[in-house]
């Protein structure tokens, strides 16, 4: 059979400086597939011309051939409208029989909507009679087996729904840190959670706080992470995590020893937070 090939890019306004989304790179994963169908029409031609007579009727000798026919670019065009120019041109050609093959990168190239994605590659392409390949996502409608295209088309959609949610909630995450939010389930050491305005957000914690302004005293001193972990447990300063469960930032004298201990990496990890401000009070 001959494919009559049409390549699909399209390229959003917001992903424009992406490399791996380019258009230049869209087009040529989708060529690169084209020349790798060619080239195995190509290799079993030659075997097929070694077999006798009846090792051709026993075997089939028959590849698909492939064929560029257009290619179709839809630049600055988002995924969530399926009304885009080259889009609709490219299923105007295959309407009318232009092309019967459809090679595009991924499945999010022909849209970010995924339910109608799904659409379109489960009922509209088939019932044009157009087979599509998502050369990154290896899917092939011409490469299934009978009864296991909606099964894979299915794994398909699941895996990139999960993709797209990923997406949505470190989009809705960023929003909220960009408000004053704080996402965390616990406070960090020196800060207690606060709401207002029905936003959860931080303020400082005094006596803890006044810890990490002496442990940044004595760094500026030029007082190593181990050394301050060590003037940390002379002193008897609750680690954050026992300090968390009991509220003192102070042991008692001659109170139980706690089991945890003032590591230099600890240290380190709340004086970088204090220097670059990681926190912010609502």
């Amino acid at each position: 059979m001959e494919y009559l090939v049409g390549i699909y890019a399209r390229l959003s306004v917001e992903h424009g400086n992406a490399k791996d989304n380019s258009i230049q790179n869209q087009i040529r994963l989708a060529k690169q597939w084209l020349e790798e169908q060619n080239a195995k029409l190509a290799q079993k031609k030659i075997r097929c011309e070694s077999l006798s007579e009846k090792q051709k009727e026993e075997e089939i000798c028959v590849a698909d051939r492939c064929r560029l026919q257009d290619i179709y670019v839809d630049s600055g065009c988002s995924g969530t409208t399926f009304r885009r120019p080259q889009f609709q041109r490219m299923l105007e050609d295959a309407q009318e029989g232009k092309i019967n093959c459809i090679v595009c990168k991924d499945a999010s190239r022909i849209g970010r909507d995924y339910l109608r994605t799904g659409e379109y590659l489960e009922k509209i392409f088939p019932l044009m009679g157009v087979r599509v390949v998502c050369v990154s996502d290896g899917y092939d409608s011409g490469r299934e087996m009978p009864g296991s295209l909606a099964g894979n088309l299915k794994n398909l959609m699941n895996e990139w729904y999960a993709k797209d949610i990923g997406r949505r909630v470190r989009l809705v995450k960023q929003q909220k840190k960009a408000q004053g939010c704080y996402l965390g389930s616990k406070a960090p050491y020196g800060w207690q959670i606060i709401c207002c305005d029905g936003r959860r957000g931080l303020e400082k914690d005094p006596p803890a706080y006044e810890v990490i302004k002496q442990m940044a005293e004595r760094r500026q001193q030029g007082m190593s992470y181990r050394q301050i972990a060590g003037w940390l447990e002379q002193n008897g300063v609750n680690t954050p995590e026992h300090y968390r469960r009991t509220g003192e930032v102070y042991r008692f004298e001659y109170g139980e020893k706690q089991r945890q201990t003032w590591e230099a990496s600890g240290v380190r990890r709340i004086l970088l937070s204090h220097t670059r401000g990681d926190y912010h009070t609502t």
